[in-house]
């Protein structure tokens, strides 16, 4: 690894295309959208996606991205809504993406086929969302289910996603009951009732956003430990960019270096 892996965009570029866009990558926790038009819309690793529970209670991911001139079609973070709407030139898709209307002037030509938002391959594992741009064929795994969703806390983080990744697995052991790791952005800590997922949403190669799922305990009662992990990548960021960086005898943090090597190399 090196420092401009942490704090340049050429890194970044490779992830996106190598590892994000080839990946199963969490979207949200399926109690963030619990009734039909609820949606969060987040940048995960590039990718600008919207997650909405549609009518017949399916969680979808949509592009979001309106289809006439790639605008995106939501603009909040989460909300409720019965359909989207690009602000731009008033493309209108239905909860399920599909093309609903578009004022006169603007409207698409009777031969476009390509009208409805681009819907992506979604699964949901043990009340978590997934998408993917291309499938792969093996979906992420949980094996034992999670507690009652209770909330989920949103942290920014002024560094690289993959600091986030070291700072959560440094410590751990490769096999345990207790913590999960779902490369390339989920980590499922558990502690008797209460599970603790930690989603990591790469935005740039110098922010990244922190989503703690909180399942089975008071979401009020993990706010100061959500704070530390952002004081402490802080400073392990300051460490990378000074040429510092973690060392590879966890096999779980080896494994993730391993991984990003690959992509590096594919990549040049």
């Amino acid at each position: 690894m090196k420092a401009e892996d942490y704090s340049q965009g050429d890194a970044f570029q490779a992830e996106k295309r190598s590892l994000f866009g080839a990946g199963w990558l969490p979207v949200c926790a399926g109690g963030q959208v619990p009734k039909p038009g609820d949606f969060q819309s987040v940048t995960v690793g590039g990718w600008s996606v919207i997650a909405v529970r549609g009518d017949d209670g399916a969680v979808r991911v949509l592009r979001n991205a309106c289809r006439h001139q790639n605008m995106p079609v939501a603009s909040a973070p989460a909300g409720n809504c019965q359909n989207f709407r690009c602000r731009f030139h008033g493309w209108t898709y239905d909860l399920a993406g599909r093309f609903q209307s578009a004022p006169p002037q603007f409207a698409p030509p009777p031969t476009q086929t390509d009208r409805d938002l681009l819907s992506l391959a979604t699964v949901e594992v043990r009340g978590l969302t997934f998408f993917s741009l291309e499938q792969p064929p093996v979906p992420p795994e949980l094996t034992e289910p999670l507690p009652d969703y209770r909330g989920t806390l949103i942290t920014d983080v002024p560094a690289n996603w993959k600091v986030v990744v070291e700072h959560l697995l440094a410590g751990r052991p490769a096999a345990s009951a207790d913590f999960t790791w779902l490369p390339p952005l989920l980590a499922v800590r558990r502690a008797g009732s209460t599970a603790i997922v930690e989603q990591i949403v790469p935005h740039t190669f110098l922010r990244t956003r922190l989503f703690t799922h909180v399942f089975g305990d008071d979401v009020d009662a993990h706010k100061q430990a959500a704070g530390g992990i952002a004081h402490a990548c802080e400073l392990l960021q300051a460490d990378r960019a000074d040429g510092k960086f973690a060392a590879d005898d966890n096999a779980l943090v080896a494994s993730f270096h391993q991984g990003l090597a690959e992509v590096y190399a594919g990549s040049s």
